[in-house]
């Protein structure tokens, strides 16, 4: 498959450019997985992806000072680099699902400033701010599963902006900025290791809630050969 060096005496350069391309070729996840363990050589690439790609918003943001470290962030480069093929770590889950959950939080933040000023001074958590960010967070769960954007992580960005952490122009913008890079470095890195990451969607492509009752998985419905499975199927999920 690979030229050698014996077969092609008139171009030893690109036998040898070819080859070392080879071996580049052997340390991406494709590869690897013929060879490894595939639970442990994922935590291998769980663990690299996610520290070169958090590292690099770190080291950013000490030489820039500016703020690109966020808790919601951490969950996302997991689901990224653990589950590249599922719609939940896909970079339009990803970026309008925060963008979704941070307007929700804000929203309840700006509520609380302008209806309930005095909870503000409180030393602690009053019941109006602890109210509102239960709201915010049960809002996003709901628009995320409406507008099929299931992205997990988006219910930390609410709770953090209802809580008041992206009060500052500086920090909404800094965690928007965060946001794409790591999207950009999970693209990468995904290209370079040659694992599917699509650069928006897969067109077609959709989850359906993963949810059991007892009768059955709630979904399509169509696996189900018991007609009082499908029967219990069609009244749990309203299908005709």
């Amino acid at each position: 498959m690979w030229y050698d060096t014996q077969k092609s005496p008139g171009c030893p350069s690109v036998s040898r450019l070819s080859w070392e391309i080879a071996k580049l070729f052997r340390w991406r996840f494709f590869y690897q997985a013929t060879r490894w363990d595939v639970r442990k050589l994922t935590a291998l690439y769980v663990l690299s992806g996610s520290f070169l790609s958090l590292s690099t918003l770190g080291f950013a943001a000490y030489f820039l000072n500016w703020p690109l470290i966020f808790p919601a962030l951490g969950p996302t480069a997991f689901l990224i680099f653990y589950s590249p093929a599922r719609s939940i770590s896909w970079p339009r889950n990803s970026l309008l699902g925060h963008l979704l959950a941070l307007a929700c939080g804000l929203g309840a933040y700006f509520l609380l400033v302008w209806l309930f000023p005095e909870a503000l001074k409180a030393e602690s958590f009053t019941l109006t701010e602890i109210f509102l960010v239960c709201g915010a967070v049960a809002l996003t769960g709901l628009l995320l599963v409406l507008f099929n954007l299931q992205h997990p992580p988006a219910a930390a960005t609410a709770m953090l902006a209802a809580a008041g952490y992206f009060s500052s122009p500086e920090n909404i913008l800094g965690f928007l900025l965060a946001l794409i890079l790591l999207l950009l470095e999970g693209l990468f890195l995904h290209r370079l290791s040659g694992v599917v990451y699509p650069l928006w969607t897969i067109p077609g492509e959709k989850e359906e809630p993963p949810i059991r009752t007892k009768l059955g998985e709630v979904g399509e419905g169509g696996h189900l050969s018991d007609p009082y499975a499908r029967l219990a199927h069609r009244l749990t999920t309203r299908r005709g």
